[in-house]
């Protein structure tokens, strides 16, 4: 038996709740994609702040770019892909829009020292504080 394929979501045409219905695009993505129509090619979607190379490819079986014939999914097929990926546990940061940055090497760098830099200036003033009494 053959499992029956989803049909592609097409970039150019979908609407906000159709490509929101996309694993790893929610509804802030969504809009910038919306925003930066039309597009060529899959490949021009890493323009959009907040899809890079990795999001990408993680993106590109469940999307498409057809530029002359308008095909947006019905509200069941949208439905059914909500229920199919409400039912499949998140198994990496990488796949919430809320953490793409962590799938760059420097940004993912860049957060710790942030998180580090706000660690030692709160013992610092804690030191102070405490110095003070």
């Amino acid at each position: 038996m053959v499992a029956k394929k989803d049909p592609l979501i097409n970039i150019n045409t979908a609407t906000k709740v159709a490509l929101t219905a996309v694993k790893g695009i929610g509804s802030t993505l969504a809009q910038k994609i919306i925003h930066h129509r039309p597009y060529s090619k899959l490949h021009d979607l890493v323009n959009v702040t907040g899809i890079n190379e990795t999001k990408l490819e993680a993106l590109m079986p469940y999307l498409t770019v057809q530029t002359s014939k308008i095909e947006t999914p019905s509200s069941e097929q949208i439905g059914s892909q909500v229920r199919s990926a409400e039912e499949q546990p998140i198994t990496k940061l990488g796949e919430t829009e809320a953490f793409i940055f962590l799938e760059d090497r420097n940004e993912r760098q860049d957060a710790l020292l942030i998180l580090f830099g706000g660690f030692i200036l709160g013992l610092i003033i804690l030191f102070i504080r405490r110095k003070d009494h």
